[in-house]
């Protein structure tokens, strides 16, 4: 559009509502939201083009329900045949109720999360010192993530999977990803919800409104400590901090304008021995950065913090020490037990009406069912074995999940995906449900400690949730079904 042609925009739309911000927060937005780049985007015509077209972001999955219904729709039947006939060993029957019948039977899977590493390549070079990545050239083009996609969206019903698209740095793919033709907007129109994990450091005024006109449901962004030399020195440049920082208020403007509130920002922070000792000052930092909404709000836990304890058998010097690891989750999480309620208090909520940090907001070690205490979590941890104390003895999740990697090799997990272990075959040649239904039969080895005990835990909180639902149906069985020969009979 030429410059004379330019609509006019009304002072309102340059304006936006920003008084559910802090007050030093809606200076630092106002002042960016006059910057040539906003005032040029606005003027071509982007805002209203996104209010008009925009693409609802698709629905996710429940993943607990979607592995617990499939199971049972497999298993409950011969279960109750079992306990009819007097079995009543509650390991044999919970080892019934939950296991996947071998190819499971011909039937498609249902998946509740789909990983997609599209591409193991960065904008950030140096890469940040606790990747592990190494490039591999992709055997998988945009059409055939779609082909992706279509599978994992053919019997969902109109709802989920949740898509996690992540890289490398996903952004550099610039439309395929976020274009009208690109893959969120291809998955959004299929039901599906998006997440984009990202650096945030290519997202300018016009890739923040594309990101909402497809449809996108939620951005992890990362971001380790509020302190720029600090955070500079695991990214290994100076300067990144401050334009990840630009890239998340660019995020903040571009919903503000439209007046959406999706997408949704969460934090990815990765816990090293550098910034660990930071934890508590990065909560209060973005406590001072995001959108002040009451419980209940689609925002109200915007811009929190995942945890993520490094990974990467090249990381031991990176990881925090077993002290380190104490320290954050008993007296330091405590302190931040405390801002958050302080937080919530500022905001005139009564108590009653006040959430904890919970889910992925807690602290790795509290997130799930322990079988040891933090002193021995820590000790684990310290070695990267975070999940060592949580494994169940079964995988239920595998057949609801699959994660896939730039060369077209499929995983169980994004676990094993990170590490490369244990494939299933190839998308290209196997078939995303193919796959699936032909790794069923590697079940019986897992969970794996040489892989599963390096889990940072989002899978096993799926699989105790499974299990402790499993168990919550078995009882009901046993107490509802006579076995033969039982008075009544």
């Amino acid at each position: 559009m030429t410059a004379h042609a330019q609509p006019t925009v009304s002072a309102a739309a340059l304006q936006p509502d920003l008084t559910a911000y802090t007050d030093e927060h809606r200076v630092r937005l106002e002042a960016l939201l006059q910057t040539p780049a906003w005032r040029d985007t606005i003027n071509s015509g982007l805002v209203e083009e996104v209010r008009r077209d925009r693409l609802e972001p698709g629905l996710t999955r429940d993943f607990i329900d979607t592995v617990v219904e499939q199971l049972l729709g497999f298993n409950e039947t011969h279960v109750r045949r079992l306990i009819v006939a007097g079995r009543d060993d509650r390991e044999t029957l919970l080892a019934a109720i939950g296991c996947w019948p071998p190819r499971l039977r011909g039937k498609e899977p249902l998946l509740s999360f789909l990983g997609l590493t599209l591409t193991y390549g960065c904008n950030f070079d140096p890469r940040c010192v606790y990747c592990t990545q190494t490039w591999k050239e992709p055997d998988v083009d945009v059409e055939g993530w779609k082909s992706v996609i279509d599978a994992a969206t053919r019997n969902n019903g109109g709802k989920g999977p949740y898509i996690y698209i992540t890289g490398g740095e996903v952004l550099t793919l610039e439309q395929d990803i976020w274009g009208d033709e690109g893959l969120v907007a291809y998955a959004s129109r299929r039901g599906a919800a998006v997440n984009i994990n990202t650096n945030a450091s290519l997202i300018t005024p016009e890739i923040a409104l594309r990101l909402i006109k497809v449809g996108t449901a939620k951005l992890h962004i990362s971001l380790d400590t509020p302190d720029a030399s600090a955070q500079d020195a695991l990214w290994g440049e100076a300067g990144r901090q401050a334009r990840v920082l630009e890239g998340i208020y660019h995020l903040q403007l571009a919903r503000e304008l439209v007046g959406v509130e999706g997408p949704e920002i969460h934090i990815n922070c990765v816990l090293t021995r550098h910034n660990v000792q930071h934890i508590t000052e990065l909560f209060t930092f973005l406590l001072a950065r995001k959108k002040r909404v009451p419980k209940g709000h689609a925002l109200y836990y915007d811009l929190l913090p995942h945890l993520i304890p490094v990974g990467g058998d090249a990381n031991d010097d990176l990881r925090s020490t077993a002290a380190e690891v104490e320290r954050l989750y008993g007296p330091a999480w405590e302190q931040i037990a405390a801002i958050w309620e302080a937080y919530q208090i500022e905001l005139g909520m009564p108590e009653d009406k006040r959430a904890p940090l919970f889910g992925p907001f807690r602290n790795p070690y509290q997130r799930v069912a322990q079988h040891g205490d933090l002193a021995t979590y820590a000790d684990n941890a310290a070695r990267g074995q975070y999940g060592r104390l949580a494994l169940a003895k079964s995988c239920h999740v595998a057949p609801t999940q699959a994660a896939i990697t730039p060369d077209g090799l499929q995983f169980r997990c994004g676990a094993h995906a990170v590490r490369r272990t244990q494939s299933i075959g190839t998308v290209t040649d196997g078939g995303l449900l193919g796959n699936i239904r032909r790794g069923v039969s590697g079940l019986a080895w897992l969970p794996d400690p040489a892989v599963c005990d390096s889990c940072a835990l989002a899978t096993v909180y799926i699989n105790q949730s499974v299990e402790t639902r499993l168990q919550a149906r078995l009882d009901e069985l046993l107490a509802e079904l006579p076995a033969e020969g039982s008075v009544g009979d």
